[in-house]
């Protein structure tokens, strides 16, 4: 995909992407609980990246350790996959907890 196609380019974007389909919603219970959702769901994102990103960061370094044996990762490379792990969990809950909010917009009238 081109960056010209691209449809989020900046987050004033997003941010009335986000604000445009809240008010799609017909009872505002249900725009409340889907902002909430926006919401929990970019946190959770944000947590999956964030672990993924070390143990990515890790496993470089575990690689010198050719060059360093004396760094002891192995410990840390589990703790950070187990945390990297619950991350993927809540994000996929966080999105699935998402798309039930949505199924409640009728999507037909788009």
């Amino acid at each position: 995909m081109e960056p010209s196609e691209l449809r989020f380019k900046d987050s004033a974007v997003a941010r009335a992407y986000i604000s445009n389909l809240a008010y799609k919603f017909d009872e505002p219970e249900h725009m409340v609980e889907f902002l909430h959702a926006c919401d929990i769901a970019q946190a959770a994102l944000t947590h999956w990246l964030f672990h993924e990103c070390l143990y990515y960061r890790l496993q470089r370094t575990l690689k010198m350790k050719e060059t360093h044996p004396e760094m002891n990762l192995q410990a840390e490379m589990e703790d950070v996959w187990n945390k990297y792990s619950q991350a993927s969990e809540e994000f996929q809950l966080a999105k699935e907890r998402l798309q039930r909010i949505v199924g409640k917009l009728d999507l037909y009238h788009f």
